[in-house]
């Protein structure tokens, strides 16, 4: 099965990659589609259809990939500091540990399953203002 998203994609979103990045990016592209069908097996049938259009699952491949390829280089590292003086460097490596590199965020998820719900609204009751704003006395606000 073809990738949801070319390299192209992700040197349009961010910059010219070089000959490691792009092969990179080819096994995270691939990775990310993987991933999406597994999730959503019926993702090729709904793209055919037209019911899911190519672009959206595009923009959701880019995005994971673009989440991973940066962190490459600097995998596990949280922060890193270097001093020039006497030759100094510090690592703080990244404690979380067991974050999954590709992971669906909200919006991704709406692409596929659709937007959640709407939350309801808070209904207030206050009592009437009887005549007291005087300051708006147009506002169309009532109170029950």
């Amino acid at each position: 099965m073809a990738d949801l998203a070319q390299v192209s994609d992700i040197v349009n979103a961010w910059r010219p990659l070089n000959p490691v990045e792009t092969t990179r990016a080819e096994y995270w592209i691939g990775a990310a589609s993987r991933k999406i069908r597994r999730r959503w097996k019926d993702v090729d049938q709904r793209i055919t259809a037209g019911t899911l259009q190519p672009e959206d699952v595009t923009d959701v491949v880019v995005s994971i990939v673009l989440s991973v390829l940066p962190k490459l280089e600097n995998n596990g590292v949280k922060s890193v500091a270097v001093a020039a003086g006497a030759e100094s460097r510090a690592i703080t490596l990244d404690s979380s540990g067991g974050d999954e590199r590709l992971s669906f965020e909200e919006w991704m998820v709406e692409i596929f399953e659709g937007a959640a719900a709407s939350t309801p609204l808070p209904q207030i009751k206050a009592p009437k203002a009887y005549g007291l704003n005087r300051i708006f006395p147009d506002w169309k606000e009532v109170y029950e």
